[in-house]
């Protein structure tokens, strides 16, 4: 255990955490805008980082390997076990039809072809394609699954720096900063926009992977999940200067109009000045970072189904779960395609339980017992109270625009 690098930890850390949920981000914050959404981001990247600093508090109490779901069974019980249990077999389903919707949303604005403006159904019909040979490999092999996210992550980075390089030159500042436009409120979109803010991180769900691979080793895993989670921050902020930079804050009344969904913020940049090839670039990083995060959380639930119904690891115990996995959000995704952004609010909700309450029962209830930590979160109750109070009010934010208390851009 001598001489370990926080570096695996940190690319751990940033290549779970940045995913496909980095487009909701410019569609969301739309209304508030460029200086309050950097605001929100740095908060909310404090919170998540607090979620993640508490399970580990909690986490080193176990052996390695030890799941989240085994740290609340333990500590809280079987029924706070069952219901996170739940929440996160709920969340990855959520997380999986939003995927499958913007399959076939980046394929409609891709081709820009007259049957799909004619025959909504057929953007329908592509997510379920698309989704479907996704399903394929999953079903066939885990190695495969590994070996081509491999790819597709290098692919990602490479399309990544590309396109923002390109986009970047182009920045125009009265857009950045909203000058030109008419003078509206900022701070009324601000709370719709934030549970959004909570889910793009979700850095809480490395942790127990992180002490696996590092063992007791406190300090080495908070380097990797600080570090790890600035380098999803700058990448955030990046994204958002560029966009915002590019397209201007009443450009997005339709986005937001037309659904919000990735295709649709894609076709906004290709409509500007940008050259047709940085347009192209950046719509492969959007299909990298799609198929990357459909796999990733397609495997997670994959291996979840077959553990929770003990599926052998063959050819018809596979095909089980990737029935399971995958026929129930792609049928949802024929028959709601443009549901990407709310889908990713719906996740932001049970993130909210299953990452930010839970954990503060567990520590709440541990810090009661008389057992000593190996680590222990400073700023004591306090900081406790503000982190519960801070995610509860995030959830509610999240409650209140579902029901259309909040205004929206």
């Amino acid at each position: 255990m001598k001489n370990q690098s926080a570096l695996t930890g940190i690319m751990i850390t940033a290549g779970t955490t940045i995913g496909a949920g980095i487009f909701s981000l410019p569609v969301v914050s739309s209304g508030m805008w460029f200086v309050l959404s950097l605001v929100c981001l740095l908060l909310l990247w404090f919170l998540n980082y607090l979620s993640a600093l508490y399970i580990l508090e909690a986490n080193l109490l176990f052996e390695p390997g030890a799941s989240f779901d085994t740290i609340s069974k333990k500590i809280l019980g079987k029924n706070w076990s069952i219901l996170i249990g739940l929440s996160i077999a709920f969340l990855m389903y959520i997380l999986l039809y939003a995927y499958f919707s913007a399959f076939g949303n980046i394929v409609m604005e891709s081709l820009g072809w007259d049957i799909f403006k004619s025959n909504s159904w057929m953007q329908g019909v592509m997510s379920l394609a698309l989704g479907s040979l996704l399903a394929l490999i999953v079903w066939l092999s885990t190695a495969m699954v590994g070996r081509i996210s491999t790819i597709l992550v290098f692919g990602m980075i490479i399309s990544f720096t590309i396109s923002m390089a390109g986009f970047a030159i182009q920045i125009e500042t009265a857009k950045l900063f909203d000058i030109t436009g008419e003078k509206s409120a900022y701070l009324p979109y601000l709370w719709a926009a934030l549970p959004y803010f909570m889910t793009s991180f979700g850095l809480a769900t490395v942790v127990p992977s992180l002490y696996k691979f590092y063992g007791k080793n406190p300090a080495i895993i908070k380097r990797s999940l600080l570090w790890g989670s600035l380098i999803t921050f700058f990448v955030y902020v990046l994204f958002l200067t560029v966009t915002f930079g590019n397209i201007s804050r009443y450009e997005f009344i339709a986005i937001n109009e037309a659904g919000g969904n990735i295709g649709h913020l894609i076709s906004a940049f290709g409509t500007h000045k940008s050259s047709h090839m940085i347009s192209f670039v950046l719509n492969l990083f959007s299909n990298f970072a799609i198929i990357t995060s459909f796999m990733g959380v397609g495997l997670a639930l994959f291996d979840y189904i077959a553990d929770k119904f003990s599926f052998k690891d063959h050819a018809k115990g596979r095909f089980k779960s990737a029935c399971i996995t995958f026929i129930p959000p792609g049928i949802i995704s024929f028959f709601f395609p443009n549901g990407f952004i709310a889908a990713i609010g719906f996740a932001g909700l049970v993130v909210i339980f299953g990452f930010f309450i839970a954990p503060f029962f567990v520590v709440k209830t541990l810090r009661r017992s008389n057992r000593t930590p190996i680590y222990k979160v400073r700023g004591g109750h306090s900081l406790l109270l503000f982190f519960i109070l801070a995610s509860v009010f995030v959830g509610a934010c999240q409650i209140l625009s579902m029901l259309d208390y909040l205004p929206k851009w």
